[in-house]
């Protein structure tokens, strides 16, 4: 069963979209068999040759187990060259590729095979296990994907205006949104995220969030729009990532603002005075200035960027200093504040609807799509956000919904997620049980977590027993906001990356 898009443009958005030539370009990009660069993930580099030929093995694989364009794939994508190559080769097949990542649990694949019914899934061994992919559809793995012959198959005839992305983001319900792209407008995305950043041939790109997220779609394009090479962090550390970025003499750095921090931090930390940085493309939340003051002390660009799954790369503006907002507008994109405060955004980059039609419920206001952040316009076409509606932790760059860890913690009893400030990751996500019924141990509230079918990237950083009532609104919503009010904390437990000598139990 194809997937379509469930809330594509109106008709009039369309052809203004295409008159104005945003939807007009050649379509996806040949990979050269060339001996460039293009993947490296501290497990093996590839050429764009190699890219070409795993692309290819992949795309017979599929054609042999009798997918056709009418197909959606499941791509379970940890941050290897092969899950690069497997994207690839979906789209390029003319199918759906719907993308989740590796860590993700087994609720979110039960969840996500019964919408989207994928022909098949592309996974590693372990993730197929572990995930129990085979009770879904036939799994064909990763691995192997560099074959040095096969044979190519026929083009397929890709209709840029149809379905070919599926990318998931928690939203704000318990169940995972599959945010739906064309080929069009991950192309218009992708466009705005080249010229903004001045990306080349000659750029090495880092990525540390997951291929699977709307960042690692837009970077995997970029490369391949430009012929740049990308370097992928499956298992990030200041210590490691430095040493990527090192080695492969990275130029260019998208994602949350600690990743670039931590670098920054590991060359102060190594006395070095300079970096192969030229620019770092930051978004997620307020860009602490010491980012921006580090950032220019190594002689690296900073440009602040907004966007979501939803629209990405929606604005992006150079830092000299403090920026009082989030970036202009970029080309084609438009943005307006209804009356209720909220950002509305619309452009040739936007998603095409929610895999599920359900979630596109208060999702849209007409021709624009709702963000779910409070902003103010400013003169030159420019963007200050200025604070959230939506109730989600935004932790390394990566949105968690709080509602869905308050579903898989009901075992607990009565029980909140909340958002701390974290020096490392931008957020913390915290989970407050009111007066637990037993001593409160971090094992025993993970793996009820992970039992309940909530994914480990997900999994709360701090436990903290509530004394009393939660505070609530008159409708008896939880005030989360005021569950970091510490004087009601009975005692707190965290998680190994945050616990002291004492195991990080605080009475």
């Amino acid at each position: 069963m194809r997937i379509t898009a469930t809330h594509p443009p109106s008709p009039r958005a369309a052809a203004w979209f295409r008159a104005a030539g945003h939807w007009t370009a050649a379509g996806p990009a040949d990979l050269s068999a060339s001996s460039r660069p293009a993947l490296a993930d501290g497990v093996s580099e590839w050429t764009y040759a190699d890219l070409e030929s795993a692309v290819a093995r992949i795309r017979l694989a599929l054609s042999t187990s009798g997918v056709t364009t009418e197909d959606s794939v499941l791509v379970v994508a940890p941050l290897r060259n092969e899950a690069v190559a497997a994207y690839l080769a979906v789209l390029r097949h003319g199918s759906v590729a719907v993308l989740l990542d590796h860590r993700s649990g087994r609720s979110d694949v039960q969840n996500i095979c019964a919408v989207a019914a994928p022909r098949l899934a592309l996974a590693g061994t372990e993730d197929a296990d572990r995930l129990g992919l085979n009770a879904f559809c036939p799994v064909l793995p990763l691995h192997g994907a560099a074959a040095d012959t096969v044979t190519t198959p026929d083009p397929a005839a890709v209709d840029p205006d149809a379905a070919a992305v599926v990318v998931f983001t928690s939203g704000t319900t318990s169940t995972p949104k599959g945010v739906i792209h064309t080929v069009n407008s991950l192309r218009c995305g992708t466009a705005n995220m080249v010229d903004a950043l001045g990306l080349t041939g000659d750029d090495t790109l880092f990525l540390a969030s997951p291929v699977a997220s709307i960042t690692g779609v837009l970077q995997v394009e970029s490369a391949v729009r430009v012929g740049a090479r990308l370097v992928l962090a499956e298992h990030f550390s200041p210590e490691s990532a430095f040493d990527q970025v090192w080695a492969h003499g990275v130029s260019v750095i998208g994602g949350a603002p600690v990743i670039a921090e931590t670098i920054f931090a590991e060359a102060d930390r190594r006395g070095l005075d300079m970096l192969p940085l030229r620019c770092i493309a930051l978004g997620g939340a307020m860009i602490p200035a010491s980012v921006i003051e580090s950032a220019h002390r190594f002689g690296v660009r900073p440009v602040r960027v907004y966007g979501s799954s939803e629209v990405p790369f929606s604005t992006s503006t150079a830092l000299s200093g403090y920026s009082p907002d989030d970036g202009a507008a970029l080309p084609g994109v438009d943005a307006t504040v209804a009356d209720s405060g909220e950002l509305l955004i619309s452009g040739p980059h936007q998603f095409h609807g929610y895999l599920d039609p359900a979630h596109n419920d208060g999702a849209f206001d007409g021709d624009w799509v709702r963000t779910g952040d409070r902003a103010e316009l400013l003169p030159g076409r420019r963007i200050r956000i200025t604070g959230r509606l939506k109730e989600i932790v935004i932790r390394k760059g990566m949105k968690i919904s709080l509602a869905e860890i308050d579903s898989a913690a009901v075992e607990l009893g009565d029980c909140a997620a909340f958002a701390l400030p974290d020096d490392e990751t931008g957020e913390r996500l915290a989970l407050a049980v009111r007066e637990p019924a037993a001593p409160l141990s971090y094992p025993v509230v993970r793996d009820r977590l992970t039992a309940a079918g909530l994914a480990t990237w997900k999994l709360p950083e701090q436990i903290v027993a509530w004394a009393g009532e939660f505070p609530r609104t008159a409708s008896g919503k939880v005030v989360r906001r005021a569950l970091a009010d510490e004087s009601r904390w009975a005692a707190v437990v965290y998680a190994p990356r945050l616990s002291g000598p004492s195991g990080g139990r605080v009475v």
